[in-house]
């Protein structure tokens, strides 16, 4: 598992990655948004990627997306924190209508430390996490060295043969105190 040494206290904590996306409305806001939200439900947030603006995946309707990772402390048990993660999303104005209609927030359980977990309702690490470039490119500001639990290589090297051609592009830090 990928430990990494608190500052604070010098104890072992195993981290989550979140992808965050929104293509409707002013991406930084609601990052900024979901960033406060996810800490006002109790969750330590630690580090953020940088911004990308992205085109959408798949030829999906609705213009460029704003995506980044999260690198959050683990809290509770995995089903807990991926409802807490859709509580977000639905207080930020999201719904489920179709699959990749445009969205004020998405946020996806990336990686549960280096835990794996196949179920009806989730499967970690994302299944699609080393096809697209929108989440490794904000992975690896992260964790490039990290090992991707099933494929048993690091997000550097995944990124390398990531099939993705869409574009990705920098936009700069998030605010993140």
């Amino acid at each position: 598992m990928w430990k990494w040494r608190s500052r604070a206290v010098g104890q072992p904590v195993e981290h989550a990655y979140v992808g965050f996306g929104s293509n409707l409305g002013d991406g930084r806001e609601l990052f900024a948004a979901a960033l406060s939200e996810l800490t006002g439900r109790g969750l330590r947030v630690l580090r953020c990627s940088a911004l990308y603006e992205t085109q959408p995946w798949g030829g999906a309707p609705g213009g460029d997306y704003t995506n980044a990772v999260l690198e959050v402390e683990r809290a509770g048990e995995v089903r807990e924190f991926l409802r807490v993660l859709q509580s977000v999303e639905v207080a930020l104005g999201r719904t489920r209508r179709e699959p990749n209609a445009p969205r004020t927030c998405d946020l996806d359980l990336l990686l549960w430390g280096s835990d794996t977990m196949d179920s009806p309702e989730l499967v970690v690490p994302h299944p699609r996490l080393g096809e697209r470039r929108f989440v490794l490119l904000p992975l690896c500001d992260l964790i490039p060295d990290g090992v991707h639990p099933r494929f048993n290589r690091t997000f550097r090297e995944l990124l390398r043969v990531c099939p993705d051609s869409l574009r990705v592009r920098r936009i700069g830090a998030p605010n993140f105190s």
